[in-house]
């Protein structure tokens, strides 16, 4: 395990030995555990008096996004989001024990809101644990932009290739893409739309924590989950609509060649028609001893296709 207690001085916040956890209690603190075993949640459990589900909910690290109140304190579940590259979604779901004077926070990776807010609580520049546990939900929420823009851009090319096809190899290729980024979205709205309901408990000061200037910025917080979910929705109607329109080009191209398919089947049957009825598969006579109506079999049949080439390429079926 790696565990960094920071504890806020008047020059900012130092760090000091996880085991010191008990002596600077009352004064603002941050325990940050990173892979800790059962063991050391359990003294930390001890310590802190946290609730035997809490801590199971800490330890599982698949719940969904959720903030319990519990006695003077809550046990928040929540998803950080990072693109190593596009297309490429990593998860991280961490846990959150929020005192009014300490905050625990219990996670398997890193990810860069993370470190950003603790850069700015080494430096002083969050005045409370609500606004440390302020920074860290927001920062985080905020990284979910650039990720969900980035599947807006991919949503985006692939429409345009489907507009511009003209051989029909982007109704080939993009199909399969196109129920990927849907399949990618619809588990990004999994991931985040709970995180309005952690909004609003925290919001509605359920646990006497903190005071209503630091609700109202999980307020704010709230709002810009709201715009994720509105923005992800939007794009997920996009996606469905442009595979609708792709499923639509692929039946309006096999009409295309059915047209044309029928078109040589009706220019074959004239030519059928007439020398099936004269039986004109002879090798040592020409039928009804006629050469001139032989002759004038022939013509018609060219004529008959030379016409209903003719017509069918005005019609726009060849």
């Amino acid at each position: 395990m790696t565990a960094r207690l920071l504890v806020k001085q008047a020059d900012g916040a130092h760090e000091r030995p996880p085991a010191e956890l008990s002596d600077v209690r009352g004064t603002p603190a941050w325990l940050d555990l990173a892979q800790p075993n059962d063991t050391e949640l359990g003294l930390i459990a001890e310590e802190l008096g946290l609730h035997p589900l809490a801590v199971e909910d800490a330890r599982e690290h698949h719940e969904r996004p959720k903030a319990d109140a519990y006695d003077g304190y809550y046990f928040i579940a929540f998803s950080a989001l990072a693109s190593d590259s596009p297309g490429a979604l990593r998860t991280e779901i961490f846990s959150i024990f929020a005192f009014r004077d300490v905050l625990v926070t219990v996670r398997t990776g890193e990810w860069p809101a993370r470190a950003e807010v603790e850069k700015r609580w080494r430096e002083g520049r969050l005045p409370s644990i609500g606004m440390l546990l302020h920074a860290l939900l927001d920062t985080t929420v905020d990284g979910y932009f650039p990720i969900v823009d980035d599947y807006g851009e991919r949503a985006d090319v692939l429409e345009a290739l489907i507009l511009q096809d003209t051989n029909g190899e982007a109704l080939r290729t993009s199909l399969g893409e196109l129920f990927l980024l849907k399949r990618d979205l619809l588990r990004l709205r999994k991931l985040i739309a709970p995180e309005r309901e952690v909004l609003q408990v925290l919001s509605r000061g359920d646990v006497e924590c903190y005071g209503p200037e630091e609700r109202r910025y999980f307020q704010d917080v709230y709002d810009h989950v709201v715009r994720v979910t509105d923005e992800i929705d939007t794009l997920r109607d996009l996606v469905s609509n442009v595979v609708d329109a792709n499923l639509a080009a692929v039946s309006n191209r096999l009409n295309e060649v059915m047209k044309v398919l029928t078109a040589v089947a009706t220019i074959l049957l004239v030519m059928t028609v007439v020398t099936s009825f004269f039986g004109q598969n002879f090798t040592a006579f020409i039928p009804f001893d006629s050469s001139a109506l032989f002759w004038g079999s022939i013509a018609f049949t060219a004529v008959a296709v030379v016409l209903l080439a003719v017509y069918f390429r005005r019609k726009g079926w060849l």
